[in-house]
């Protein structure tokens, strides 16, 4: 398989990750769908954390990059703050702000992964800090 091909494949299956777990039921369900794209403890951990905070939470990705191993993806994270995340206990607020993912995707599975958010936005959205005026 030559590069580019390599790297269309790998889009396509970060692509399938993404829409398995946006069609997740539950947090059981999320896991378990979870570990049949990824082997990395520490990435499945995060990822439960941030869907117990979010239980309705979905990434729409509004572009993907990829080049070798690595693709990135770059989008909206929507979702309901249900329980604690980061010392703030559950809002019940809607949150919608901008994300990216970085993921090392090696014979399709992703090796690791790299999630940027705007934590300032969200913070902002739950109530945690005031937007400066």
């Amino acid at each position: 398989m030559d590069n580019s091909e390599k790297i269309e494949r790998n889009k396509k299956f970060i692509l399938r990750y993404a829409t398995a777990m946006n069609t997740s039921d539950g947090v059981e369900g999320y896991e378990e769908t979870m570990r049949k794209f990824t082997d990395n403890e520490n990435y499945i951990r995060a990822v439960v954390t941030f869907r117990n905070a979010f239980p309705d939470y979905s990434i729409f990705f509004e572009d993907i990059t990829a080049e070798g191993d690595f693709v990135i993806a770059h989008g909206i994270m929507r979702g309901t703050h249900m329980g604690e995340i980061f010392g703030v206990p559950a809002t019940f607020r809607k949150v919608e702000y901008p994300m990216m993912i970085k993921y090392h995707v090696v014979n399709d599975k992703i090796v690791n992964a790299w999630p940027m958010q705007d934590n300032m936005e969200l913070f902002e959205q739950l109530g945690a800090i005031s937007k400066p005026t």
